[in-house]
């Protein structure tokens, strides 16, 4: 019985990383790269993609290189989740990252680069942290697999690997939450960036 139970949950985490599909490179870093066809003239699917940038309600803005007609790049902050809790604060997650849009005849393609995590708090004190997405994800799969080893360990007791379990547990949970969140908003941004300039 114990072993399915086990079976199951490591098919549900299986399952619930797919949807934060964020691959990273050998470095650890993230970039997101697509190329959609378009029947607007470049300069048109310019002007469809400015107004998608514009139209997004991104909390902050960096406008970076920009040729008119052409291209242009800026850095933005999306919030992934807001919540409250009166007797702990505020928590605010914020994914970080730099778009450049290239319109050319008969398509348009993004890309993605610095993608990083900023985590608010205030409440009992004030945090904000800044990290790489890969950081996270680094993270979330080093946990999954000490609790993975531990299960598959003949020289550990169930004690031991209840204790691994229990220790890796919020770092798995939260993180998951945070990733599929984030990439789940970035999903419907982005196709709506697509649909913008088909």
């Amino acid at each position: 019985m114990k072993k399915l139970l086990v079976m199951l949950a490591m098919m549900a985490v299986t399952t619930v990383a797919s949807a934060y599909d964020f691959e990273l490179d050998q470095y650890g870093g993230c970039t997101i790269a697509d190329k959609v066809q378009t029947s607007k003239s470049p300069a048109d699917a310019y002007g469809a993609a400015k107004g998608w940038l514009n139209s997004q309600g991104f909390s902050a803005m960096t406008p970076g290189a920009d040729k008119a007609g052409e291209m242009f790049s800026s850095t933005v902050t999306m919030n992934t989740k807001t919540a409250y809790n009166p007797f702990a604060g505020q928590f605010i997650e914020n994914l970080v990252f730099t778009i450049t849009v290239t319109c050319e005849q008969g398509a348009v393609s993004f890309k993605l680069e610095n993608i990083q995590l900023q985590e608010i708090y205030g409440g009992y004190g004030v945090s904000n942290k800044i990290n790489p997405i890969g950081k996270l994800v680094k993270e979330v799969a080093d946990a999954k697999k000490a609790v993975a080893d531990a299960q598959a360990s003949t020289t550990l007791s169930k004690k031991e690997k209840k204790k691994i379990a229990k220790e890796n547990k919020d770092t798995i949970e939260n993180g998951e939450e945070t990733l599929t969140k984030a990439k789940t908003e970035l999903n419907m941004r982005l196709e709506a960036l697509k649909n913008a300039v088909r």
